[in-house]
């Protein structure tokens, strides 16, 4: 999870994880999967099992200790989570799920900072050499003018390795204000250079520091106050965080059926959870949803 958030990546991880947890399915509890549940809810991922439909199945035990995490942002992108009937030749059947609407591109550049400039000399030499014992005539200018740009360009770029660009706006301790300082103490770090006054620059960077170290040390006790917070908390944040990816998408039946369409979920709920109550719907079909008259 670090290095996801440093490099602004996300992650599914689909893992035969041996614990026992009600959030995603199992029959129980144990603590194992209490430990596992709490770190979920702590770093902020989400879970994508969907019923309790068992994945780890032997001759003489069901269970679903097979889950799949992810971070929010991918989370909201898997559909259709599932576990097939199709013969694995292992005690844990297949998970299948489809990944939509992700964004695949990745920004690279590079950066000069990292250029081998003297191989880029020596690189350069060559191609310059190799052009300008060819020219005898108008034509033979013309051609090497045309070939100047690669030249100059193509040892660059066998010297500079592309980089992927990383994404910092998930660090947890940069905000507008620091942002605002570094601008600052650069600016004036260029005005000192030029007027030899280095006063201006100096407070100004020593602000900065102390500002970055401030929100550094209030970044970590909020991590680890949250930290300590998350077994009494973890259900309650899974229950109000949790929308579009959290609702249900079929259940099955007492006849051992599923149902995917909203209105025959809804009557099974009713009829596990409210025993002996009546649906009841307006004649004239204006009422979007359905009201319960509970029996006495």
């Amino acid at each position: 999870m670090t290095g996801c958030r440093a490099n602004g990546t996300h992650l599914i991880v689909g893992c035969d994880a041996n614990s026992h947890h009600t959030s995603w399915g199992s029959t129980n509890i144990n603590n194992r999967g209490e430990s596992l549940f709490n770190y979920i809810m702590a770093n902020g991922l989400d879970i994508m099992n969907r019923g309790n439909k068992p994945a780890f199945v032997t001759y003489n035990r069901q269970e679903v200790i097979d889950i799949t995490i992810a971070t929010v942002y991918v989370g909201k992108c898997i559909k259709d989570w599932h576990v097939t009937e199709e013969v694995s030749f292992s005690d844990h059947r297949y998970v299948c799920f489809t990944v939509m609407g992700i964004d695949r591109s990745v920004e690279v550049h590079r950066n000069p900072r990292r250029t081998d400039w003297e191989s880029f000399r020596t690189d350069l030499l060559g191609c310059l050499s190799d052009m300008t014992d060819k020219i005898s005539n108008f034509a033979d200018l013309e051609n090497a003018a045309k070939q100047f740009p690669d030249a100059i360009v193509l040892p660059y770029n066998e010297n500079c390795p592309l980089t992927v660009r990383k994404n910092n706006r998930n660090i947890s301790w940069w905000n507008q204000d620091l942002a605002e300082r570094r601008k600052k103490y650069r600016r004036l770090f260029n005005l000192a250079k030029k007027s030899g006054n280095w006063t201006d620059y100096k407070r100004t960077l020593t602000d900065y520091n102390k500002a970055l170290r401030q929100d550094k040390r209030e970044s970590w006790r909020r991590h680890c106050e949250e930290i300590e917070k998350a077994p009494e908390c973890a259900r309650l944040h899974r229950i109000f965080s949790k929308d579009g990816p959290g609702s249900v998408s079929s259940i099955q039946l007492e006849n051992g059926e599923y149902t995917t369409l909203e209105k025959g979920i809804l009557e099974e709920l009713l009829r596990v959870h409210f025993p002996g109550s009546e649906i009841i719907t307006e004649p004239s079909g204006g009422w979007d949803g359905l009201e319960l008259e509970f029996l006495k």
